[in-house]
């Protein structure tokens, strides 16, 4: 009996790794210090250790870029089962690099497993940049090298992208706060999205099964009017790109200029049948006050559910003070072929201030040259104190489509509200 809880005891010790404080590699965390050097220097040793790193409650100021263009850099490749964490909104990481800069970038040239951020406060302080600044991207190159990936309990805000990846699989992202004190002046002026979460699909990788749970995204968290700020417009929207396989539930967005989700067409595989999943959102389409677009003319017009990658299934979602409710738009992209979409349970509610907001469409489908199939809406209750337009295309509306083939719609329901 004695032998087999030594031998226990002795798997733990050698399966935990150990944990190393950047407070013992000079970092102060005083919010004057610089300390990039110092934490730059622990994420090193954490490397070379096979170690967890900790940050203690803290303010780390970290205002040093390096050639590569990032502050921060954990060099990935061989970890396992490895932690960043600190005491949740108590440990701050911050920047006030008005340049394009990643504050933490976590690069793996070969297998990265089971790798884990948490509780760790990320904050960038710039106003209006140039470049796009993250706070944290992951760059696990065209080979999947990094598997099994979480990033949960953390905050971010004031960057123009704060969470970016690709070269993944296996991503869970789960519980974190994201906000903008500045709106779209945390990002560029101009076209480029402002959006919280970048999922990438190129020649340098692609993302596959990420599951984006329990998170709140604020396009503008800031106390002052909006008409005061520079770009006058809340960030754009919450995610955007694509993932082959792809779970966003029980999420809750608010104030977002553009769409809250912003689902493309899969690039590399296109043929890919892996499922997307849009369930149990809540998606506040509010604008703050004074919204405006780059030509100072009101910005009246919102959209919540965009998804052009098809095999989707987007159910029992809450829409409250839209303009565009669900989206499937094809026209952008000639050669996509819009298929197999389950739009059941959803519950849309349009904007009724006619002033500040111009009502187009509960659900909305857009094709192109390319037929149309297998499109399921059913069960969809849709209110509005618009009267509906002919052939109930202020509810549900199909246009652009040269071949539409096994379109279902029943059980929708328009409600006329006072």
């Amino acid at each position: 009996m004695g032998l087999f809880f030594l031998l226990l005891i002795r798997t733990f010790l050698f399966s935990a790794p150990p944990s190393l404080n950047v407070h013992d590699f000079g970092a102060k965390g005083d919010g004057v210090t610089d300390d990039t050097q110092a934490i730059n220097q622990a994420l090193q040793a954490a490397h070379d250790q096979q170690a967890n790193v900790y940050f203690p409650s803290g303010t780390y100021l970290c205002n040093t870029l390096g050639s590569d263009g990032n502050i921060l850099n954990l060099h990935a490749d061989g970890l396992q089962g490895i932690t960043i964490y600190g005491d949740g909104s108590n440990s701050v990481i911050t920047t006030s690099l008005n340049q394009g800069s990643v504050l933490l970038f976590v690069l793996a040239y070969g297998p990265c497993s089971n790798l884990t951020v948490k509780d760790l406060s990320f904050q960038n302080t710039h106003g209006l940049i140039t470049a796009q600044t993250r706070a944290l991207f992951f760059l696990g190159k065209a080979d999947q090298f990094i598997s099994n990936l979480t990033v949960s309990g953390c905050f971010f805000n004031g960057f123009s992208t704060a969470l970016g990846g690709q070269g993944i699989n296996t991503w869970m992202i789960a519980s974190n706060y994201f906000g903008s004190p500045r709106g779209h002046d945390n990002a560029k002026d101009d076209t480029d999205p402002a959006v919280f979460l970048w999922c990438y699909d190129n020649q340098n990788g692609l993302c596959r099964n990420v599951s984006i749970v329990n998170n709140t995204a604020d396009g503008y968290t800031g106390t002052g009017p909006i008409d005061a700020l520079v770009t006058r417009r809340p960030m754009d929207g919450f995610v955007f790109g694509l993932a082959y396989g792809m779970t966003i539930t029980n999420n809750t967005t608010r104030h977002f200029a553009e769409e809250h989700y912003n689902l493309q067409p899969k690039a590399t595989f296109p043929n890919d049948t892996s499922v997307a999943l849009i369930s149990n959102n809540y998606l506040d389409c509010s604008l703050p006050p004074g919204t405006a677009n780059t030509d100072g003319s009101p910005h009246r017009a919102n959209y919540g559910i965009r998804d052009d990658i098809s095999n989707s299934v987007i159910t029992n979602n809450t829409l409250v003070n839209y303009t565009y409710g669900i989206i499937l738009r094809a026209i952008e992209y000639p050669n996509t072929q819009l298929h197999s979409y389950v739009i059941t349970g959803n519950q849309l509610h349009a904007a009724t201030d006619a002033t500040n907001y111009d009502v187009t469409a509960g659900i909305l489908i857009q094709g192109n040259s390319n037929p149309v199939t297998d499109i399921r809406m059913t069960d969809n209750d849709i209110y509005t104190n618009l009267p509906d337009l002919p052939n109930y295309s202020r509810s549900i509306r199909v246009e652009k489509t040269q071949n539409l083939h096994r379109l279902l719609m029943t059980n929708n329901n328009l409600h006329m509200i006072q």
